[in-house]
This record gives C-alpha cells, sequence and structure tokens, in this order.
C-alpha cells in the first residue's frame, strides 16, 4: 500500500518507476538521468534493532537497484537511499528518512 501511493506519486511527476522489483520495494529515475531514489518503506515506527535491520536491507537492494538500471538501460547520476517509516529510532549515516507524509511531500514539491 505504501509503496503503491509512493510509487504512483513518482509516476505523476514524470519519473519512471520501478514497483517491488528485485527485492527493491521502489526505484524512481528521473527521466533526465540526473537523479534515483532508491526507497524501503516501512509502515511502521522502527525500534533501533528494526530500523538497523531496515537500513541493512536497503543497502542490500542498492546492488539489486543497480542490476534493474544496468538491464534497463538508466543510467541516473546519482542514487539516493531513502528510508521511509512512521517514526525512527535514530539517524542513519547516508540515508534519507522521510516518514510518509513528508516523502509525498517532497515529491510533489521537486517540481
Amino acid at each position: 500500500m505504501l509503496e503503491d501511493m509512493i510509487s504512483e506519486a513518482f509516476r505523476k511527476q514524470g519519473y519512471i518507476v520501478f514497483t517491488r522489483k528485485n527485492h527493491c520495494d521502489v526505484l524512481a529515475v528521473k527521466p533526465d538521468m540526473a537523479l534515483a531514489y532508491l526507497v524501503e518503506c516501512k509502515d511502521y515506527e522502527l525500534s533501533k534493532k528494526q530500523q538497523i535491520l531496515a537500513v541493512r536491507e536497503l543497502n542490500r537492494n542498492y546492488t539489486y537497484a543497480l542490476e534493474i538500471l544496468v538491464k534497463n538501460k538508466l543510467f541516473p547520476q546519482k542514487i539516493l537511499k531513502v528510508l521511509v517509516a512512521r517514526g525512527f529510532a535514530y539517524k542513519a549515516k547516508n540515508i534519507y528518512q522521510f516518514t510518509p507524509e513528508m516523502f509525498l511531500k517532497h515529491i510533489k514539491s521537486e517540481h
């Protein structure tokens, strides 16, 4: 459900979107190849242990996302890793963290 909402928001902004492909919840690529988002969705608040596991999963899925991009001949300049959840135990390094509402607002405000 959360993946579908985020995917639809990206599609409305003109992104090329892959949903639930190759272990990745959402992979969205700007058509000009300037940027891509790899999004891991958790529709609940994360405890520290759950967040550590989600970050590990997001980092592992980065490799799977690269496979999708190469297979589809998409080569974005930058890939941002994003964790979307209802709440967070701590700030993970090198990962953007958003609540679902804030991330949807971010996507819609990009243009």
